[in-house]
């Protein structure tokens, strides 16, 4: 039998990419033949074929802004979304789609109507379901190199930090002031970086929350019933659309270890005036 070094050799092939450079590039389909082949894990195959300079198709257009090397790094990262709302299901198509290869995703909720204005994979097909299982289903066949954990809980207690204890950065997707505290409380003790992002109306804000900094008590901190600025607002798409991906960026930086990882800084954006600022907590 061929080795997966010679069976992914023999499915590549030259491509000329955006920036007129040739490449040696493989598609989805000879990929998950090589597994099937080998009978492995699809995305073992995607790090390999990447290990050896062959970029999965799927990739190319990422290049040069998320590097080769970047990817593979990707592809063995784990991360957490709690929440798979307004913010939580662009995040999670957006990692996804990035090529993350592990998602433990959180909620426990089915969509209704009211989410129909908003929110990733709502639709008239997916009211009633569970919205966990109806993204891991979607991204799924977005990206079958991404293996994605879906629970239908809430995560509102620490002594549910075991369910993280392989996450390296968590997404805070959540909508009350009281689960957002829960959730710093378990970042604390698992010692992992919580990408904060709230919205409302047409703005919201991000904010990289290291563990044991006490940026969530600053925020909310007395707050723990309070109602949450959303639900007084309202939430059009623009807003979780933008803040999102601003929370997809963070997670990015801090998995690739890039400068702005540090940046502990609070983006608030207002999308009517329009403005972006940054504070110092």
């Amino acid at each position: 039998m061929m080795s997966i070094e010679q069976l992914l050799e023999s499915r590549a092939r030259i491509k000329t990419d955006g920036q007129g450079k040739d490449r040696q590039v493989i598609g989805d389909k000879e990929l998950s033949d090589v597994a099937e082949i080998l009978n492995i894990p699809l995305y073992q195959v995607y790090v390999k074929s990447m290990e050896k300079g062959i970029v999965p198709l799927r990739y190319l257009r990422n290049m040069p802004s998320i590097t080769l090397k970047d990817q593979i790094t990707l592809q063995t990262a784990c991360v957490a979304v709690v929440g798979s709302g307004g913010l939580g299901g662009h995040i999670i198509e957006g990692l996804c789609r990035l090529g993350v290869g592990v998602l433990h995703i959180f909620d426990p909720d089915s969509f209704d109507e009211t989410n129909l204005n908003r929110q990733v994979f709502s639709a008239q097909n997916t009211l009633g379901k569970p919205k966990v299982e109806v993204m891991q289903e979607c991204c799924r066949l977005i990206n079958p190199a991404v293996r994605i954990t879906a629970h239908k809980i809430a995560v509102n207690d620490e002594n549910q930090s075991d369910l993280f204890a392989d996450a390296q950065v968590i997404a805070d997707a959540l909508d009350t002031p009281g689960d957002r505290l829960a959730l710093a409380g378990i970042a604390d003790k698992c010692r992992l970086p919580l990408v904060h992002g709230t919205v409302a109306g047409f703005g919201g804000r991000v904010m990289l929350i290291h563990p044991l900094d006490g940026r969530m008590q600053m925020l909310y901190g007395g707050q723990k019933e309070a109602v949450s600025a959303e639900h007084l607002l309202g939430t059009p798409v623009l807003s979780p659309a933008l803040v999102a991906s601003f929370q997809i960026m963070a997670v990015l930086n801090f998995l690739l270890g890039k400068n702005q990882s540090k940046d502990s800084r609070m983006i608030y954006v207002d999308m009517q005036k329009p403005s972006l600022d940054l504070f110092e907590l």
